[in-house]
């Protein structure tokens, strides 16, 4: 066996994200496409550290995944809508599709974590890396978001979701960049055959969409809406 084709976890890591958001797969997704993913994601964090010394566990994007990872793993169940991204002509968004999670089923993942462990600095510091990218006055509210998100707006009813879809992208990117500067594996075929715009260069920031003035976008688990006056 070629050496740089060991280190089989980065393969099955590359092949469930694939599977889980790219547009030519969406026909082959099923209720295991999302679980897998995460659990590919966990066990490439564990292998590059024990492999290589790279640890990814204190990047925000990762974190958040773990949290999500860890209540599906142990917990419960958590529905995932993946949608492209359908916005009125005077919005810009970052990216083309969600993958939007309920907000109720984040808000317990969230509130398990914090439960979970005594160890109320490691929390801390966890929900400090998460409140990179999502605004700690969401976080601190999460038991608020255990009831019902359904709402009614534009005469229409929707629930509340939050779209999750730029950490499995940024990660991904992270760790293309990784493996592309370790000796062992950047000749691997699957490393050599990614697109170019896997790297960080891309990588989604925390404010990801343009509206105009006094507008008002809300994350449902049915893409994004602009709530009317």
């Amino acid at each position: 066996m070629i050496k740089s084709e060991n280190y089989s976890f980065i393969d099955r890591y590359f092949e469930s994200e694939t599977k889980l958001l790219d547009i030519q797969n969406s026909e082959k997704k099923d209720l295991s496409t999302f679980s897998n993913y995460l659990e590919n994601l966990h066990s490439l964090s564990d292998k590059f550290k024990s492999n290589f010394n790279i640890k990814i566990d204190t990047i925000p994007e990762y974190v958040i995944l773990r949290i999500i990872r860890n209540y599906f793993h142990h917990v419960d169940d958590i529905k995932e809508f993946q949608i492209f991204v359908e916005l009125d002509e005077w919005a810009i968004f970052e990216y083309n599709r969600h993958l939007i999670l309920p907000m109720r089923d984040f808000a317990k993942a969230i509130l398990n974590f914090t439960q979970y462990t005594k160890n109320k600095k490691f929390i801390s510091r966890q929900l400090e890396l998460v409140c990179q990218f999502i605004d700690k006055e969401l976080v601190d509210k999460m038991d608020q978001l255990l009831g019902s998100n359904m709402f009614i707006a534009n005469n229409k009813e929707y629930e509340l979701g939050i779209d999750i879809f730029k950490y499995v992208y940024n990660i991904s990117n992270i760790i293309a960049d990784f493996c592309r500067n370790i000796e062992e594996v950047k000749n691997k075929k699957v490393i050599l055959n990614l697109e170019d715009t896997y790297t960080c260069k891309y990588n989604i920031p925390k404010k990801d969409i343009l509206v105009s003035p006094c507008s008002c976008p809300v994350m449902t688990t049915q893409g994004i809406i602009f709530i009317k006056a």
